[in-house]
């Protein structure tokens, strides 16, 4: 009897790069790890004609799957291209038109995308499905970094903030801990919310209604809103945790008026302090149509599959039964869960992990179960939301290295998936990628895209000549290429410090767990730092996010206030 085709698919999307692991009928696992930007790259060796060329690629194809991907070569404008045939034995490409400029095209980059997610594009390749073709049966296990992204790049939705009449400074007012206590200007954070509507209705502490929500005159505050300037909705009002009559209502009438995105404070997050009640339900909202559409357009993709997303808690839930806000840490968590699954098949309970990926560095303890904490910060976001407790740094291989006029630095912006380290041939700048592979730390040729050396000596004789001019002195290659990786290693050094000795516990008691596609590189410094002496180097070490989400439980967080005396729980 032939086994139907089916697979199990665990991804994780983080900044820089996409990871895939699948596992097929036959229980055969298969790999592949695509840039974020759902692309793939290669190098062109020869042109053959008008319209086909030669390729050097690493993408490991056994059928052609590529008709109707888009061509473009980079650091170039030149994109009007669609593929009609790949010969996966012959390596060469046919296009479905003519080029005319071809006498540069030899040994030049270019990448190929399906204008697809990455998430989808990583299907594509471990299932083998064309464009044109039905995906197989699948079971997809998602985790991303999108929600966090888009809050801390500032580019969510513009979010409708509907509160209690009086309350319309809450956000802004906040809890009026000063971000520094010595900063003499005070710089506010920038506010997610794109207009405020105070409703003049008010429920006491004990749930009594002291004055009714009128319908009528909200129904005549929204049809006087542009609903094209509106995205979202984010509704949080007095003491709706105890009694969320009026909250309801509002709802109702705004679905009802058409309004897609719509959330509520005693839905999320039903608990006391209209503070943090507010803060999440907007951060929710500010979410809801980026991640929604994100989910949508892969749920399109896939078909009728079962879709699961990780949570920042390390539990997974039903694609269409999650909240945003429950995203923010979902990568990292799913590194966490597969680091902790490692440690045990190893005999270790006492864990440090550590996830160097292209754009951050994440840490967490675990002391044989998880450390949790309840309130998340993400940029100037705080939110109501159970994650596991991890620390993170703008620390990673795509971490940009420079010169500020005074001393070297690393990060905290990062190169990402586009352009990347200047070594991924799209003009990026100077990274700790690339100082990896200046000091010969790195072996390019197992990389899953063309890596180029002379392009990070480019980068960083312009580095080394910026230095000169400013300062008059002259300093060797080799001493500013480790000058870089030991400032790496101190700042994610400290993250380790910061869930460890801070809170009471001693690294060395710890076995350090490395991975992301950096960890390996900077794991040995790490560790002699800061005094641990056993290092786990798993086998799936720069894919062991996606790993993670794979082993994850179906799980979710309950949250109940109970609100009374202690004396009287007791009896």
């Amino acid at each position: 009897m032939i086994k139907k085709k089916h697979f199990q698919l665990f991804v994780d999307t983080g900044g820089t790069f996409t990871d895939c692991i699948g596992i097929d009928e036959t229980g055969k696992q298969h790999r592949k790890k695509v840039l974020s930007s759902s692309s793939l790259r290669g190098t062109i060796k020869k042109v053959l004609s008008e319209n086909e060329i030669e390729v050097s690629d690493s993408w490991n194809l056994k059928r052609d799957i590529l008709k109707g991907f888009s061509f473009r070569l980079l650091n170039s404008e030149y994109s009007d291209l669609t593929i009609a045939n790949f010969n996966f034995e012959t390596k060469r490409i046919q296009f479905n038109k003519s080029f005319s400029e071809i006498k540069n095209w030899k040994g030049q980059n270019f990448e190929i995308t399906s204008n697809e997610e990455a998430p989808v594009l990583g299907a594509r390749l471990i299932t083998e499905t064309g464009l044109n073709d039905e995906f197989p049966y699948l079971s997809l296990k998602l985790g991303s970094t999108k929600g966090t992204n888009a809050l801390l790049e500032n580019k969510g939705a513009k979010t409708l903030f509907i509160v209690t009449k009086g309350f319309a400074d809450l956000l802004k007012i906040g809890n009026q801990a000063r971000p520094d206590i010595f900063a003499l200007n005070v710089i506010k954070p920038k506010q997610i919310t794109h207009k405020i509507i105070e409703i003049d209705e008010r429920i006491d502490a004990k749930g009594n209604i002291l004055k009714e929500f009128s319908a009528e005159y909200f129904k005549r505050q929204i049809e006087q809103l542009d609903k094209n300037e509106i995205e979202s909705v984010a509704i949080t009002l007095m003491n709706s945790y105890i009694n969320p009559v009026h909250e309801k209502q509002i709802a109702a009438i705004l679905i009802e008026k058409g309004f897609q995105y719509v959330s509520t404070s005693t839905e999320l997050s039903p608990l006391i302090k209209i503070l943090n009640r507010a803060e999440t339900t907007v951060v929710n909202s500010y979410l809801s149509p980026i991640i929604n559409n994100y989910v949508n357009r892969i749920s399109e993709r896939i078909g009728k599959q079962s879709f699961q997303i990780m949570t920042s808690a390390g539990g997974l839930v039903s694609a269409n039964k999650f909240y945003p806000k429950d995203s923010l840490l979902s990568g990292p968590a799913g590194g966490v869960v597969g680091a902790k699954k490692i440690g045990e098949q190893s005999g270790y309970s006492k864990l440090i992990t550590f996830d160097m990926g292209g754009t951050s560095t994440d840490v967490s303890r675990i002391d044989g179960e998880f450390d949790y904490r309840f309130e998340l910060e993400v940029g100037n976001a705080r939110i109501n939301s159970p994650a596991i407790a991890i620390e993170t740094v703008a620390a990673g291989g795509g971490s940009i290295c420079g010169f500020d006029g005074y001393k070297l630095f690393v990060g905290p912006e990062s190169a990402g998936a586009f352009p990347g380290p200047a070594c991924y041939g799209a003009g990026g700048p100077l990274t700790i990628t690339d100082v990896n592979l200046l000091l010969n730390r790195l072996d390019a040729s197992q990389f899953g895209i063309p890596v180029f050396k002379t392009n990070a000596e480019n980068k960083l004789g312009e580095l080394i000549r910026n230095i000169e001019n400013k300062t008059g002195e002259k300093h060797s290659t080799e001493k500013i290429l480790n000058g870089f990786i030991d400032i790496a290693n101190e700042i994610m050094a400290g993250a380790i410090r910061k869930i460890s000795i801070s809170k009471g516990y001693n690294p060395k008691e710890f076995v350090l767990v490395a991975f992301g596609g950096a960890g390996g590189l900077h794991a040995c410094d790490i560790a002699e730092i800061l005094g641990i002496g056993t290092i786990i180097l798993p086998k799936d070490a720069g894919l062991l996010s996606a790993y993670g989400i794979g082993n994850a439980a179906v799980e979710r967080f309950a949250e109940k206030q109970i609100l009374q005396n202690f004396e009287e729980i007791q009896s």
